[in-house]
């Protein structure tokens, strides 16, 4: 068995530089990814998603902000926490159902942008929707 002797200093920066990156690598985190959507929510189904950017306030009481979305709250109540996939890597994330819409009904959701030359150019596309949390409490 070959031994390599380092200095202590050295040792325990190279130490700890593998416990973050096993800690890392064991949460699923690396490369922003989030930890596989079977193990962690119930399907909720395919949605067609289109993109917003008006308004200050939310149905909820909360102020508008990216990681919202509008929703039918019949299929998805306000405070349900979703993952939405399907959409492209820019919106592809966790979400909080936090406002509704005249035009948001049924399987469709409605997502949040600053930006709205984004919004119009986001469109109309198809997404996959998973429940994470189905009615977690608003934060305003």
């Amino acid at each position: 068995m070959n031994l390599i002797r380092l200095k202590p200093e050295r040792a325990s920066r190279q130490l700890a530089a593998a416990v973050a990156l096993t800690a890392l690598l064991a949460s699923g985190a690396c490369a922003g990814r989030l930890p596989s959507p079977a193990m962690t929510s119930q399907p909720a189904g395919s949605f067609v998603a289109t993109a917003y950017c008006r308004g200050t306030i939310t149905a909820a009481g909360t102020r508008v902000r990216e990681g919202v979305v509008a929703a039918d709250p019949a299929v998805l109540p306000l405070g349900t926490v979703i993952r939405v996939g399907g959409l492209g890597q820019r919106y592809n994330r966790v979400y909080h159902v936090m406002d509704t819409g005249r035009s948001v009904r049924g399987h469709r959701i409605d997502v949040y942008v600053n930006n709205c030359a984004e919004a119009i150019e986001f469109g109309r596309r198809p997404a996959v929707v998973s429940v994470i949390n189905p009615t977690s409490k608003p934060s305003r």
